[in-house]
């Protein structure tokens, strides 16, 4: 039982890490591209959440490839076709798209581009080759007691601001 609650705590751990990955490469990139500082998100908290959810469904999705150039190629089409699909899901729920990519070369009506596509690529490799074997050795390391309390307080943490944020405060 504690082995599963070890690993648990370490998946908690890594989608709040990869949450605030996705909310830095966001703001930075968006605030380059405005020229102003444009804050991400729609949390309280430094992070989007979509990056962690994501991130998690790549390492099952993309676990058994080893090859760097292969995880690049199976890592853009997943990528690509799940940013594709968000947008029209978000379209059915929101009137603003959260994302527009018109002014990006290789755009497919502003809702995939290459570039981003060919980043997104990059990303999934350096997921799958530093980020989780890193994440994995330091859940590793820290494992039992901490591991699993620092885990239940980022999750409460990120449970609570989820509702203030649902609530509007």
């Amino acid at each position: 039982m504690t082995k599963k609650f070890d690993k648990l705590s370490a998946l908690i751990l890594e989608f709040t890490a990869y949450s605030f990955i996705g909310w830095a490469y966001e703001t930075v990139l968006t605030s380059a591209v405005w020229g102003r500082y444009a804050e991400r998100g729609w949390l309280h908290l430094p992070i989007c959440p979509i990056y962690g959810f994501c991130a998690l469904a790549l390492l099952l999705i993309l676990r058994k490839i080893k090859n760097p150039f292969l995880i690049f190629l199976a890592g853009t089409a997943v990528t690509t076709a799940a940013e594709l699909a968000a947008s029209y899901v978000l379209d059915l729920f929101i009137d603003d798209p959260l994302w527009d990519y018109d002014n990006w070369a290789f755009n497919f009506q502003g809702r995939i581009a290459l570039g981003s596509s060919i980043i997104f690529g990059v990303l999934c490799v350096l997921l799958m080759k530093v980020l989780h074997p890193s994440a994995a050795y330091l859940a590793d390391k820290v494992g039992g007691r901490a591991l699993k309390i620092t885990a239940a307080i980022t999750l409460a943490v990120i449970l609570t601001d989820t509702a203030a944020t649902l609530a509007g405060l």
